[in-house]
């Protein structure tokens, strides 16, 4: 064999060894790397809409998951039940949807999306915010979302503790929802209603900012009309000193609004 075969030789001996080395190597790491992302490396909580709707927060969310013995990190992926997993997950707080996904390196994400409460109702049976799709659950955190209250002697139809839509046949319920509905998208009414106060099922309050001012519009039928009637007695007679002369306006008769006199001047807030 000449030296030149000899040399050819061995390269070539010396480029196979090192190709099934680096063959082994990688297939070694591949298969680590697998037998790594089956198991659950990591867990990344995201509320997506938490900016604008700060009820719950991912630490919350982790909290919960601690304290109903969920563990998640290093557990096999395969064995983790992901739509069981994510309906626990919407049984929390203000979750309207779960979305869990696993990643190809292993970590689980869980992408949380929440109900937005319109309004808050204080009930014999607790306190629940009722979402702008009509959907009912208990009140959770809620000096971080100040929104409108309805509070009295409020015909509530739940158990407590419900979470899920108002009931078809609930009428009071559903002409409430369409009401705070109106009163949260008219653009004077949003800043003017400070709550709704329930005297009876068909004598509603509407309390403004000036607390000492009582408009009244009795049942919940045809309320849009008779908040405009409301409305036309601040765009009207208000500009004219009539919040010093009046203390009740009743929108409940017809075509018009009925003032009362006020008995005592009105309180002067500091």
């Amino acid at each position: 064999m000449t030296l030149l075969r000899k040399i050819g030789y061995i390269l070539g001996i010396t480029v196979l060894t090192a190709a099934l080395g680096a063959y082994f190597y990688f297939a070694a790491t591949l298969v680590r790397a697998r037998g790594e992302s089956a198991r659950c490396q990591n867990v990344i909580i995201t509320v997506k809409d938490s900016v604008r709707n700060p009820l719950t927060g991912a630490g919350e969310v982790a909290v919960y998951l601690d304290r109903e013995h969920i563990s998640l990190p290093g557990k096999n992926i395969d064995e983790i039940d992901f739509t069981r997993l994510e309906k626990q997950l919407e049984s929390f707080a203000s979750i309207k949807k779960c979305n869990a996904v696993r990643t190809v390196d292993g970590t689980l994400r869980l992408d949380l999306l929440q109900h937005k409460p319109i309004f808050r109702m204080d009930t014999p049976k607790g306190s629940f915010f009722v979402s702008n799709q009509q959907y009912l659950f208990p009140m959770v955190n809620p000096y971080r979302m100040p929104v409108l209250t309805v509070t009295g002697d409020i015909p509530f139809q739940y158990p407590a503790n419900y979470r899920g839509y108002i009931a078809p046949s609930d009428d009071w319920m559903l002409e409430l929802n369409s009401l705070n509905n109106y009163i949260g998208e008219h653009p004077f009414w949003n800043r003017q209603v400070k709550r709704v106060f329930v005297n009876r099922s068909d004598d509603i309050h509407i309390v403004p900012l000036e607390e000492d001012l009582c408009l009244m519009i009795g049942s919940l039928e045809n309320h849009a009309y008779k908040m405009h009637k409301l409305y036309e007695f601040y765009r009207v007679l208000v500009p004219l000193n009539a919040k010093v002369m009046y203390d009740t306006i009743d929108a409940r008769f017809g075509d018009q609004i009925v003032c009362t006199f006020r008995k005592t001047e009105p309180s002067k807030k500091p």
